[in-house]
């Protein structure tokens, strides 16, 4: 019975060192609030500017996941991600000279899509893609901009890019997902164009995440591009509910995104 006691003492022991261990590690990836306010203007300019531009995207992963779960960017995220079409990345580059009236640049990322960042952010390190072989470079914080595209043999929307696909060879978007009408949902201060029908957006979540409502799982560094050896992985709580807000602070653009920006030239 003593030594019984003696293991269920040092299992909770060790449960408890395991759980502190995740959380030390989430809070080391939390943007500061700086770069908070720059990933929101991000954002909103590449949002602006698709609709402006007529060119089509989602919100996925885990912006669409703060967008249900927190509405907004949730606390421990530390980047944004949009899926766009393959098909339109060449038109996508070609709003280099728009972004860049913004102080934002398009950053080609071979073998997944773009990322938008700022031109005066600080550089990541050079580093290898998870293929070992593709270089990969950003800046920080940014914004993914995924490229997926039409499998006709799967009959759905996969990641049309070859390292993302190696990656995540189970990730997609059903016809409907994408094809059928988008929503305009509340992130934060902003409205981003997501998959339309709450019902269908908890579905995609629900094939990507699992226990997205009950447990928090991290998997990549997204500074370093590496998946980290033994994932983050603990519980929901109370306090991680809600959403990181931009501050009142001006805005981190080369001129203020405006709704009249948002017009038709």
């Amino acid at each position: 019975m003593h030594s019984l006691l003696l293991r269920m003492d040092i299992e909770r022991t060790n449960s408890a060192d395991n759980y502190a261990n995740m959380r030390q590690r989430l809070d080391k990836e939390k943007l500061t609030d700086d770069e908070v306010d720059k990933l929101y203007d991000i954002v909103q300019v590449t949002d602006g500017l698709f609709n402006r531009n007529h060119i089509r995207y989602t919100i996925e992963g885990g912006t669409l996941l703060g967008a249900v779960r927190h509405g907004g960017l949730i606390k421990h995220d530390n980047d944004a991600d949009f899926d766009i079409l393959q098909d339109d990345i060449p038109q996508i580059k070609a709003l280099a000279p728009q972004f860049a009236e913004y102080g934002l640049e398009i950053i080609d990322v071979p073998g997944w899509g773009l990322q938008v960042t700022h031109q005066d952010s600080p550089g990541l390190a050079p580093d290898l893609w998870t293929d070992g072989v593709r270089q990969w470079t950003s800046k920080w914080p940014f914004l993914d901009l995924i490229a997926i595209g039409w499998n006709e043999q799967l009959q759905r929307y996969v990641l049309a890019q070859d390292v993302a696909f190696h990656d995540y060879p189970e990730y997609y978007l059903t016809k409907s997902d994408w094809e059928n009408a988008f929503e305009r949902v509340p992130f934060a201060h902003l409205h981003l164009w997501a998959i339309g029908g709450e019902k269908n957006r908890r579905a995609y979540l629900d094939r990507h995440y699992k226990n997205w409502n009950r447990m928090i799982e991290m998997n990549m560094d997204h500074r370093s591009n590496h998946y980290f050896e033994v994932e983050i992985v603990c519980p929901l709580s109370e306090e991680d509910l809600g959403y990181r807000a931009r501050s009142k602070k001006a805005t981190t653009l080369k001129k203020p995104w405006t709704e009249e920006n948002g017009k038709n030239y």
